[in-house]
């Protein structure tokens, strides 16, 4: 995807949601949180930024999570003390978190749990392709993460998503991961 294409999908979808509230029939119920999603994820609190997986598409190119934007979070405190906001680059990294946790249910697509075996998939993020900001995040509320698979080679995927409060799109973002390790 050019980077001409990545900003068109950027902007197309900059106040619109990827998942139109018609399309949430096509989708599976998930009950992935706590341990399930450390054994997803390489991220542990402070920086572990999805709460829960609710849902996924039924062809596993679309997957849903939350966020509680708790109001004692420090971060609160120090970013914009008179108008605290939920950091762009939070909702940015939280996207991409939930990307990696579509990549497991991509590759186990009979799956709606995670397995107990499971761990999480090394890789590094190579690339924002873009991010736009639209709405402020503010705390003790509710954030709905979306994001959507673009491209995967299995040894480099994109995606794009979306960090969603009260159905307001806070941030739609493009990022690229590589993978470290070969299936």
């Amino acid at each position: 995807m050019t980077n001409a294409e990545e900003w068109a999908l950027l902007r197309r979808h900059r106040r619109k949601p990827l998942v139109e509230p018609a399309a949430h029939e096509r989708f599976a119920d998930v009950e992935c949180d706590g341990d399930a999603l450390r054994r997803l994820l390489p991220h542990r609190e402070p920086l572990l930024f999805v709460d829960r997986v609710t849902a996924v598409s039924e062809d596993r190119e679309l997957i849903v999570g939350t966020r509680y934007l708790a109001p004692d979070d420090p971060i609160f405190a120090g970013h914009f003390p008179d108008f605290p906001l939920y950091p762009g680059t939070f909702q940015v990294e939280a996207i991409g978190q939930l990307g990696l946790c579509l990549w497991y249910f991509r590759r186990f697509p009979e799956r709606v749990d995670v397995a107990i075996d499971a761990r999480p998939v090394s890789v590094r993020a190579t690339r924002i392709g873009g991010a736009l900001f639209n709405a402020p995040a503010e705390p003790a509320r509710s954030a709905t993460i979306v994001a959507q698979r673009l491209e995967d080679d299995g040894f480099r995927a994109s995606i794009i998503g979306q960090f969603l409060v009260d159905e307001s799109v806070c941030c739609t973002a493009i990022g690229e991961v590589v993978f470290l390790e070969a299936d």
